[in-house]
């Protein structure tokens, strides 16, 4: 009778060691599923800001390659028609570049690769050709192959650093003092 009291005795204490550790364990639980919940709530609003972030660069970069495009058809110069012409398909996908890139390094020649063959198949070989033979600024942007070479990079190239490329009508330019064309 004893040893039945004392199984009885320790089968209620272990009872009601698991029911208050499961209490516990349940409360941990709320309360991870409130901080997942947000979690996901600021990972979407991060998601959209980054998004809105890549739209307005986008929209930014456009309008500087319109800027430029203008002035290049107004002065004629062919050297700039044809560096604006190399250039476009890395800034008309600007968006879609910029969220590649965030997703990790080694992304930014790859999908500018696809970008360019999009437009024609020898696009991309004759852009590499332009990063090649330019400055070291626009190499080492290129072989960082991520997100914040891609934004110095386009910034570069829609940045006139050659100012012989506007020699041809100085009197029609106007540049600020980080060279950029302002019409």
């Amino acid at each position: 009778m004893f040893f039945v009291l004392v199984i009885t005795v320790v089968f209620v204490v272990i009872s009601v060691y698991f029911f208050f550790r499961a209490e516990t364990l349940q409360r941990k639980l709320m309360t991870q599923q409130r901080e997942s919940l947000a979690t996901r709530k600021e990972n979407k609003v991060l998601v959209e800001s980054t998004t809105l972030l890549a739209m307005r660069g986008q929209e930014f970069a456009k309008a500087r390659l319109q800027r430029l495009k203008e002035h290049a058809k107004t002065s004629e110069n062919e050297q700039l028609i044809m560096h604006i012409d190399l250039i476009s398909p890395l800034v008309n996908n600007y968006s879609l570049i910029f969220r590649e890139c965030m997703k990790g390094k080694g992304r930014l020649k790859a999908i500018s690769q696809k970008c360019f063959e999009n437009q024609d198949s020898s696009a991309y070989k004759k852009f590499v050709a332009l990063i090649v033979t330019s400055d070291k600024k626009l190499k080492r942007y290129w072989s960082s192959n991520n997100l914040n070479g891609f934004l110095f990079l386009v910034d570069a190239l829609l940045t006139i650093e050659d100012k012989s490329m506007l020699a041809s009508k100085p009197n029609s330019t106007h540049i600020c003092k980080d060279n950029t064309f302002i019409g």
